[in-house]
């Protein structure tokens, strides 16, 4: 018996066809220039049908069928295109258009050879049919020095090339331009590369190079945004620079947040909100409506469509720090959104790229970095005590808790500013740099505040490192971190007293950075302890209503006659209760603030103690609502100790071992920032060594380079016994870079 319902649809579906044919029989495909293997290959499409919104394949879908020589198939949609001229005015970008809008394709073909392109019309959502064919030509290029697109390494620890080349980074983020557009990419690339670089991290915002992120933009494309990015991707492969596009930031989801004044909160002018036409009533929505989702896919689409083809896109990166909104937004449907698009692009992307998001530092949310969807982790370091330790010791605890790859996407000293003024002799910038190159993670720590370096023209210290591990070989072979011996961290208690010294007093450094929690806990045995104390203490004391366990910041010293204590409390988030105590009795209980206050009151009051002669623990807290902030917390006349076991402070040190070759970055113990950050030349460390464990007997040449300049110090030799190969340490004030070899 024949079915009649398949019949009429197949000969419904062989009209639809037809009709396609026949209204599309006239598309004329060209190519813009000769194909060469891992160039760009783009193509114009002429007299295709007009459609009302070209942005929506549901209304009209263009997909190319590459087919390569090898019988390779790749599918590659074509997008809606708009030429422009750039002009700089009184040191602004203007664009004016040029020429008319049109559909265009983008292919990067990785053979020589000849390749077919079949590209079939799909109009109002209907079944799709062949429209046109052809053939063209590509020849061999020996203009790209690699081949190939990013990829996770076999060791799961890199990334390399797809034709095996190791690909370490050196960059940093360069999101957004200032009024010069394009023109101010085209200068800070160029810096960038000759500095060294080969990365850039970009943003898609509002303000600048967003496509879909004002209102009236919902499936309707910003085109001269769109240019402007292709004159980025265009600029960074002639300046080998390979790019992490963020395609959203978290403020576009965040209705009345207060912090940095209130300018993050763009949901008013989200194209996916309902007061902007939009199918979101809340922000959250936007990760569980379907409608929100399918919209969004459309331009994960144009995205591929328009960049996919680029060698030089390292991977897609959905959202800068999503969790920032965590609390409007449920993290189970942000989840399940990351699993779901990361899903779209795996199927969909013809190229292959890598699949990522980012969060803040103080939250690691193991359930995203988990999902196999998303290819490698990220961590964003800002005002991190021991900042150079931390990032090593979060690249290897995500390498192992993940199995992936691991970014220190953003870093900086300070998340509010450059701060050079806490950061004179970057210091803290060095040991980020360095030791996210030597620690484990994917290259180096990717500095924040891209404006200031290169207004700082701090270039320079992207030549030292890339110079000196260039050296020492850092970009070719499979290098892991090597077990350097440590004491391990500062104990939590004190040694004994020291018979003949001096007292002395000191002002403690705090962390100030209030999105994490430190252990809370410190023991001053010298003043060296009291400069580091940032790595244990924090400024900031939550309250009550604050959601956050508070947590006592306690010191313990051994005093001499007539010691004090001095501080000061800052300010407050509008009440709280100073508290003080001494061996857990209250000696100051003052409550500051008000209770109606609806912003931060800035009291800056300042307390002095008295404290008893011998060991004493003396503990901050808050007993009231919000939270308060304290300042200069000073101890005066403390007597010298030793520290329990015997520990005394040390140099510290990353390493890096490919086989019987290393390479080493130790910073002095008296300037692991913030400590002595201040100081223009910190105490000459004068016989030290650092030692590795694992290495085979037998002699090794190290020659010893200054981070500063890249600049060779010292050429010192060494031997491994036992497996421990000791290196003895040239005299040196603040850091040392170093390069082993048998």
């Amino acid at each position: 018996m024949i079915d009649l319902t398949r019949l009429f649809g197949f000969l419904a579906a062989a009209g639809m066809a037809s009709a396609i044919s026949s209204r599309a029989a006239s598309i004329v495909i060209s190519s813009i220039a000769p194909a060469q293997a891992w160039q760009l290959a783009e193509f114009r499409l002429e007299n295709v049908p007009a459609a009302p919104n070209p942005f929506d394949p549901d209304q009209i879908r263009l997909d190319a069928t590459f087919t390569a020589p090898s019988g390779r198939t790749y599918r590659v949609p074509a997008f809606w295109y708009q030429n422009y001229t750039r002009h700089l005015v009184e040191g602004a970008e203007s664009l004016e258009p040029a020429g008319a809008p049109e559909w265009r394709i983008r292919f990067t073909p990785a053979e020589t050879g000849i390749y077919h392109l079949s590209l079939a019309l799909s109009l109002d959502d209907r079944p799709a049919a062949v429209v046109g064919k052809t053939r063209f030509e590509v020849s061999a290029s020996s203009s790209a020095p690699r081949h190939g697109w990013v990829r996770v390494a076999p060791d799961k620890r890199y990334f390399d090339t797809s034709d095996g080349h190791p690909l370490r980074l050196i960059g940093e983020n360069v999101c957004w331009p200032e009024s010069g557009g394009t023109y101010d990419f085209d200068t800070w690339f160029a810096d960038m590369k000759d500095s060294g670089q080969n990365f850039a991290r970009l943003w898609m915002a509002p303000w600048a190079l967003g496509l879909e992120h004002g209102p009236g933009t919902l499936n309707h494309y910003r085109l001269d945004q769109a240019w402007r990015l292709d004159h980025i991707f265009n600029r960074a492969k002639r300046d080998g620079l390979y790019l992490l596009l963020c395609l959203d930031h978290h403020g576009m989801y965040q209705v009345d947040n207060k912090v940095w004044g209130g300018s993050n909160n763009f949901w008013k002018v989200n194209p996916y909100s309902a007061i902007n036409g939009g199918p979101c009533a809340t922000p959250n929505d936007f990760f569980t409506d379907p409608a929100a989702r399918k919209i969004y896919q459309k331009r994960l689409r144009y995205l591929v469509a328009r960049y996919g083809y680029s060698t030089h896109l390292l991977g897609w990166e959905f959202f800068n720090e999503i969790d920032n909104v965590y609390g409007p937004l449920r993290p189970s449907d942000v989840l399940a959104w990351h699993r779901e698009m990361g899903d779209w692009l795996k199927q969909h992307d013809p190229f292959h790229h890598l699949v990522t998001t980012s969060l803040t530092g103080g939250s690691v949310r193991h359930d995203i970095w988990a999902l196999p969807e998303m290819d490698f982790t990220q961590y964003h370091s800002y005002m991190d005590p021991d900042p150079g330790r931390k990032v090593a010791e979060i690249a290897a605890d995500f390498t192992r808790r993940f199995d992936k790859p691991m970014m220190i996407g953003e870093s900086g000293t300070d998340a509010h500013e450059w701060g050079i003024a806490a950061d004179p002799y970057l210091r803290g910038f060095r040991q980020l740099l360095w030791e996210g190159a030597l620690g484990g993670s994917v290259g180096t720590s990717m500095t924040w505040w891209w404006q200031d370096v290169h207004a700082d023209r701090v270039y320079g210290l992207y030549t030292a490192l890339s110079t000196v591990l260039g050296k020492g070989g850092w970009n070719d072979g499979t290098w892991v971190p090597a077990d350097v011996v440590s004491q391990g961290p500062q104990p939590s208690a004190l040694g004994g007293v020291i018979p003949d010294g001096v007292p002395f007093s000191a002002t403690l450094v705090l962390n100030d950075f209030r999105r994490y929690r430190l252990v809370g806990s410190a023991v001053i045995a010298n003043p060296l302890s009291a400069k580091r104390a940032s790595e244990f203490l924090q400024d900031y004391l939550p309250g009550t209503k604050s959601g956050i366990r508070p947590v006592a910041q306690t010191i313990t010293a051994v005093f001499a006659n007539g010691a004090t204590l001095a501080f000061r409390v800052k300010d407050v988030g509008s009440s709280a209760v100073v508290v003080v105590r001494i061996d857990g009795r209250d000696v100051l209980h003052e409550a500051l603030g008000e209770d109606k206050a609806v912003r931060p009151v800035r009291i800056d009051k300042a307390y002095t103690v008295a404290l008893p002669a011998g060991e004493h623990t003396i503990e901050f807290d808050n007993a009231g609502a919000d939270w308060l902030a304290l300042e200069a917390v000073r101890l005066d006349r403390v007597r010298p100790c030793d520290f329990a076991g015997g520990w005394t402070y040390e140099p510290e040190a990353v390493a890096l071992r490919n086989g019987n070759r290393g390479l080493v970055y130790v910073v002095s113990q008296h300037t692991v920032y913030p400590a002595d950050a201040l100081r223009y030349c910190p105490p000459t460390v004068r016989g030290a060594s650092v030692t590795l464990r694992g290495w085979g007997d037998g002699a090794y040449h190290v020659r010893w380079y200054d981070p500063t300049t890249g600049a060779e110090k010292a050429e010192t030799t060494a031997e491994a016994r036992g497996g421990n190969l000791v290196l003895g340490l040239p005299d040196f004030n603040d850091d040392l870079a170093g390069i082993v070899s048998p």
